[in-house]
This record gives structure tokens, C-alpha cells and sequence, in this order.
């Protein structure tokens, strides 16, 4: 989720991220002007006015703006030169959302992996930046950003053990920041290709929306790509999400300017890029900026069928017919019903895992409750002190679980591998 969101004149402030309503916060006329245009796909305008702003400076004399200046120059670079490669895409869907919950609305089957709520236990004690957690399909690993000592919001790894526990997450590099902020990460099914946020020099605007893929032979990523028209505008990108399996993709964005509010667009992805050609269109921006999504869409297509179908998934517990549960095995091998065990002591003892785990999450949730409680509490009063003794008590229960489903899960393993 997005936290602490904050309103300052024309700026928005949501988490981390800043987002301006039209015009950002910068000292000169012809210096707000010329961004005013280029926040509205005048690139022309907004060269000019730069242009003048420059011959007004003296060099040397008001570094601040010079640096800005430069910023504002190579993101009109950027957003100019891409109108060359505008990406044909088929727009199934806009719709319009809560910042507070957009996540729920990325509907993703349990093959595309999860976007979770960022206060899942791994990240309760770290410095947590991500709107969400993203966590693959037999779940095992995890990913989110968090600010790093120079506070900068860098990506995060971790994955899970034989055991059950998680190792020490790490960066899973710098590269990807570009000199600003990488956040809020989408791994691909391959394991290797990776969407994120960014604000680095690689941004038309706020952030944007980039692809690494990783080197087989370093296990590193390699230096991102902006994803361009239409995915990336002067405004800020939030996510992205792909669901192969479908052929379904999802971006979240503020370009539309809606008060407390996100756009979602779902689309259809490409197996091969299609750009459209600049020579050939009446309005090259029109597309670029997402003016009207039916130019978009093939007349043939019955796009009603399609939202319907994504419409029955439950999201967030990606429960899908037949499946109730997500289950690492030795090897990569992950176990999704009773029936996948051959075992039939592993059937027995997954039946009384499942079963504690219903308890854990029973536990957590009060604990979730009391803590919010706790917090609205006047200190001075008795009454803090009795929930704060609860917290205490239900933590110990809450340890003790953990180590009961860690031992259980080994146990299930035990009896299958040996079966």
C-alpha cells in the first residue's frame, strides 16, 4: 500500500514518491512554463522555453536551476525521441482506483506469482519501500524495495530455504537505479527478466517503467531499458504486471491526474513488439498519451468476455479451481493439492499443516488488530498496559506456531521424499 499520503499546494506526496499536478516546484517563469508544456506533450513549446530560460542564466551563478534545467532538457530528450517507438498495444481496460488499494485490482493467476500486502512477516522488521511484495508462484521468492544507507530505494531478494526460513535478502543490484530511485519489482515466470519503477536518467518524467534481464553467467541483471509509449509518459508509472499464461498485462499510473486516485490499464501483451509509424498516424501523441483506448482495440474482439473472465479471479489469495495451496518441494517441484503427495503419510501430515496454518494466520490477524489498537491507545491508562501484555503473550504463541510449522513442513517432505 501507499503510506502517509500528503497534498503540499500543487505537489502530491504519496509515500516515497512525489507526484505534481501540472506544473512541478521550480524558480523561473520560462522554466515553470516549459514544463507545463512538456507535462502536456508540448515538446516543441517546451524546448523553446527552456531554450530562453538558458540564455537568462549566468553561468556559475544559480546552480540549482542550471542542475533542474539539465534534468528537465534530457527527460524532453527522451520523451521526444520516443514518439519514434510507440508501442501498438491492444487496451482491454481502464479503470480507475483508490491509491490505497490498487493492488488488489492486479488479478493475477497463481502461474504469474503474487503482489502481496508489503506487511508480510519477512519485511515486518526491514525499512520497506514497495507498494506491494512480489512473490513467485511456488513462492519461494520474494522481492520489494527498501532505502539503502545513501536512501535510495534499491530492489531487494530474498529466498526461501529447505528449511523453511528465509535467507538474508540483498540487493539484487544498482545497476537498476540509474542514479535514482528502482522500486516496486514484477519477476517474470523465467526467473531472469524483471520489471520495476524507476526515476533514474533513464526517465521521461517521474517514473518509469523498465525491463532488466538477468546475465545467466553472473546471476547480475543487465542495464534496464525503458518500456517507452504508451506504458511511459512525463507523469509517474507505478507497476506493471504480466500474466503469461493469458497473454493479460496490467500498469498502474497517475498521468490522468485524478485526486487520490490511480489509472490501471489492462492490455493484451505482444509476442513481438509492433510499433506504430510515426509517418502514418494523424496523432502520434493521441496514442502515445492513451487519449481514447477503443483506437486501441481490434472491433472483432469481445473484450467484455475477456474482463469477465479476469474478473472471476480472487487476486490476492490466487486461489484457482482445484487448488488450495501453494507448496515448495525439493528440486523446484511445488504441490498444489493433497492429491499431488504419493505419500500417505505426507497427505495426512499436509492436512494438519493446512490446518495450523489456518491457526497461524487466525493469530496474526488478532495480533495485527491489537497492535492498531495498542497504537490509539493513551499510554498512561491501564488499558494500554493489558493490550500490551496480549501482544506479548499472543507473540510467544506466535513463535512457538512458527517453529510447529516449520518442524511440520519437514516432516511432510521427510515422508514424501522417502516414499
Amino acid at each position: 500500500m501507499v503510506k502517509n499520503t500528503l497534498k503540499i499546494g500543487c505537489r502530491f506526496v504519496l509515500g516515497s514518491l512525489v507526484f505534481m499536478c501540472g506544473i512541478p516546484m521550480a524558480k523561473g517563469d520560462l522554466l515553470r512554463e516549459g514544463r507545463e508544456a512538456f507535462m502536456n506533450y508540448d515538446f516543441e513549446l517546451a524546448s523553446e522555453k527552456y531554450e530562453k530560460y538558458a540564455k537568462t542564466m549566468r553561468k556559475g551563478q544559480n546552480a540549482p536551476d542550471e542542475e533542474l534545467l539539465e534534468t528537465y532538457m534530457r527527460q524532453l530528450e527522451i520523451a521526444e525521441n520516443s514518439l519514434d517507438n510507440v508501442q501498438k498495444i491492444e487496451i482491454i481496460d481502464r479503470i480507475d482506483v483508490p491509491v490505497s488499494d490498487f493492488v488488489k485490482h492486479i488479478k493475477l493467476p497463481i502461474s504469474g506469482g503474487k503482489v502481496l500486502d508489503p506487511d508480510v512477516s519477512i519485511l515486518r522488521k526491514r525499512h520497506n519501500q514497495s507498494d506491494f511484495a512480489y512473490s513467485s508462484e511456488s513462492g519461494d521468492v520474494m522481492m520489494w524495495s527498501e532505502k539503502d544507507e545513501d536512501h535510495r530505494e534499491v530492489i531487494m531478494q530474498s529466498e526461501q530455504l529447505m528449511d523453511g526460513s528465509w535467507e538474508v535478502p540483498v540487493s539484487v543490484g544498482t545497476i537498476l537505479n540509474e542514479g535514482g530511485n528502482a522500486r516496486n519489482p514484477f519477476l517474470l515466470t523465467d526467473g531472469v527478466t524483471l520489471y520495476f519503477s524507476g526515476d533514474g536518467e533513464g526517465s521521461m518524467g517521474g517514473y518509469d517503467l523498465f525491463v532488466a534481464t538477468k546475465d545467466p553467467a553472473t546471476g547480475e541483471f543487465r542495464q534496464p531499458i525503458g518500456l517507452g509509449y504508451p506504458f511511459n509518459s512525463p507523469y509517474n508509472e507505478y507497476m506493471i504486471a504480466i500474466d503469461e499464461e493469458n497473454g493479460i498485462g496490467w500498469w498502474v499510473t497517475d498521468r490522468n491526474r485524478l485526486e487520490d486516485q490511480l489509472t490501471i490499464y489492462v492490455f493484451k501483451t505482444n509476442e513481438v513488439r509492433k510499433n506504430y509509424n510515426p509517418d502514418e498516424e494523424d496523432d502520434i501523441i493521441s496514442l502515445a498519451r492513451i487519449d481514447d483506448i477503443s483506437v486501441t482495440q481490434n472491433p472483432e474482439t469481445d473484450y467484455s468476455a475477456i474482463i469477465k473472465e479476469i474478473n472471476k479471479r480472487s487476486n490476492l489469495d490466487n486461489k484457482e479451481s482445484g487448488s488450495s495451496f501453494i507448496f515448495p518441494m525439493q528440486g523446484g517441484k511445488v504441490m498444489r493439492r493433497i492429491s499431488d503427495f504419493k505419500s500417505n503419510s505426507a497427505r495426512s501430515n499436509m492436512q494438519q499443516y493446512l490446518q495450523a496454518l489456518e491457526e497461524h494466520k487466525a493469530l496474526e490477524n488478532k495480533l495485527s488488530d491489537l497492535r492498531k489498537r495498542y497504537h490509539q491507545t493513551d499510554k498512561k491508562k491501564g488499558s494500554a498496559t493489558s493490550l500490551k501484555n496480549q501482544i506479548l503473550e499472543l507473540e510467544k504463541q506466535r513463535d512457538w506456531q512458527n517453529e510447529r510449522l516449520l518442524k511440520m513442513r519437514n516432516t511432510i517432505i521427510t515422508a514424501e521424499t522417502k516414499d
